[in-house]
């Protein structure tokens, strides 16, 4: 799975940076970041010339937790001028923009919030405000699948080039009736079949 999911990302980046090969190795690998810590190993105190129970220092993976909400409320999301469309909203220390359209929430540098629970916390504080209509027009879209177009959209932002006119779009996010449970290879597969209608 790991080796396939590799394969389609170095596909996806071909195609959104322009590449016109790719060359792929059966060596390809995930490359991930995580957090490290090194803890010392001490050691123990001896009269041998050389210990016998030498260790190398162990590398701890952690995971740390970067929630910052514990609420929908946590963000202080406001109505700036009384006219129900124009909010802001804050996170980390900065301010949001969220633009309320019909059928449409439109956060401004929504790249900058990963945090996955801090993503739907901040989901349903928009949909409690103004909830958003599904792809069928008759239910409404949950926080949990607005923030799966959020995680697309972050994704999209992380792995395209600086060099790719698509990452400007990739910044901010919409929330909107059509793209409900659209994953990455859906926006990918929409943004050619737009580009080929327009040349």
């Amino acid at each position: 799975m790991k080796k396939q999911l590799a394969l389609l990302s170095a596909a996806v980046m071909c195609v959104l940076s322009g590449c016109n090969k790719v060359t792929i190795t059966e060596n390809t690998a995930v490359v991930t970041t995580e957090a490290v810590t090194t803890v010392p190993v001490t050691e123990e105190a001896t009269t041998t010339a050389a210990p016998a129970n030498v260790t190398e220092p162990i590398t701890v993976y952690t995971t740390y937790d970067a929630s910052l909400l514990s609420s929908p409320e946590d963000i202080g999301l406001h109505d700036t001028d009384g006219d129900g469309v124009n909010y802001i909203f804050s996170y980390g220390g900065e301010e949001f923009y969220a633009l309320c359209e019909p059928e449409n929430w439109h956060i401004t540098d929504s790249y900058k919030i990963e945090d996955e629970d801090d993503i739907l916390l901040i989901c349903q504080a928009l949909i409690s405000v103004h909830p958003i209509h599904s792809a069928d027009m008759q239910s409404y879209r949950t926080a949990e699948d607005m923030a799966f177009e959020w995680h697309q959209h972050n994704l999209a932002y992380s792995l395209l080039p600086d060099s790719s006119s698509w990452k400007s779009d990739a910044r901010d996010v919409d929330l909107d009736s059509k793209d409900e449970g659209k994953g990455l290879l859906d926006f990918l597969m929409d943004r050619l079949d737009s580009n080929e209608q327009t040349e």
